[in-house]
């Protein structure tokens, strides 16, 4: 029980009441029963130092866990991008990497194999707003095109989607001639970041 005293000069009484103890906490206490007062806050000391060790070591295998997946991902989208043996880029899709890379803008690709015969590239280029951009709702340009190539050939899988400022939702990208287009009307230069 504790008295609390108000500014107002009132006085309100507090008690407490605890659960009775299970077994269980009956055996866990037997060993705190006899400790005094200070051997207790030693005891609640050493244990507050355990967890915050705990809770340390913690904290660094679980940045070393995600600095290892970041660089697993890294080095598999490095492995997509690699062009298999045998295989070569679409045309249409050399011209666009090169003149997205002319204009500042990155790009990325990926190739999955998609039965014996045929592969599937995955082309994404893209790049932020600037500040020297038109005011607009969304925050970068990307476009994420896919082609299904076999020997000797190879066609655009599907309208693709794309992401403008003006329509920061996903949406169907347009055709590459527009694309290339809009690279040119907006190119990315590193020093107006």
């Amino acid at each position: 029980m504790k008295r609390v005293l108000h500014p107002d000069g009132t006085v309100d009484r507090v008690e407490f009441h605890d659960r009775p103890q299970t077994a269980d906490e009956a055996r866990a206490f037997a060993k705190y029963r006899d400790l005094s007062p200070l051997e207790l806050m030693r005891q609640l000391r050493t244990a507050e130092w355990n967890a915050d060790v705990a809770q340390s070591e913690r904290d660094q295998w679980k940045a070393t866990a995600q600095r290892t997946q970041t660089e697993l991902a890294q080095a598999e989208r490095q492995l997509a991008a690699i062009t298999p043996d045998g295989w070569e880029l679409p045309k249409a899709v050399q011209e666009l990497l090169a003149h997205a890379e002319s204009h500042g803008w990155r790009s990325a690709r990926a190739w999955t194999p998609r039965g014996t015969d045929e592969m599937l590239l995955k082309i994404v280029v893209g790049r932020d707003t600037l500040p020297s951009d038109a005011p607009s709702r969304g925050t970068q340009w990307r476009f994420e095109l896919t082609w299904s190539c076999v020997p000797g050939s190879a066609r655009r899988a599907g309208a693709g989607l794309a992401r403008t400022p003006d329509r920061p939702q996903w949406h169907d990208a347009p055709s590459v001639r527009k694309i290339r287009a809009l690279i040119s009307d907006h190119p990315y230069a590193a020093d107006a970041a």
